[in-house]
């Protein structure tokens, strides 16, 4: 599996880590660091949407802070718990994304799929493999 990791302060040469990471770090781990990461910016978009209709969840918001605290280095390199907080983070993103859209259809009383071109993520819940 393929790797590119330039998180830490550890990395190869100040450059990444593109193998193993120096720090330990798997490629399938950094793979899923990077996945949540990704997750986590839907989850602020919808968030930042929501605010603008004066909508907020403060769940959300700690869930984004929590699940960046996952991909700092050394701190958790669980894949398991990681592929967890991706399933988590999906949920909530559908949550926070739903919440603004009946805020918004409400005030409005136009469909926000109509109105605007929506960000299709095509994420779903996720298994992990196990090598057994």
């Amino acid at each position: 599996m393929e790797m590119f990791c330039y998180q830490c302060q550890e990395t190869l040469r100040n450059e990444g880590c593109v193998a193993q990471g120096v720090c330990g770090k798997s490629p399938e781990t950094a793979n899923l660091q990077d996945l949540l990461i990704y997750v986590l910016k839907g989850i602020s978009y919808w968030a930042n949407k929501a605010r603008e209709l004066n909508v907020e969840d403060e769940s959300v918001d700690l869930f984004v802070a929590e699940g960046l605290f996952v991909t700092i280095t050394n701190v958790n390199f669980d894949e398991g718990r990681i592929v967890e907080y991706i399933d988590e983070a999906v949920d909530k993103r559908r949550i926070i994304e739903n919440k603004f859209k009946e805020v918004y259809e409400k005030n409005t009383t136009k469909n926000f799929r109509k109105k605007y071109l929506m960000p299709q993520y095509g994420i779903r819940k996720i298994t992990m493999k196990t090598n057994t």
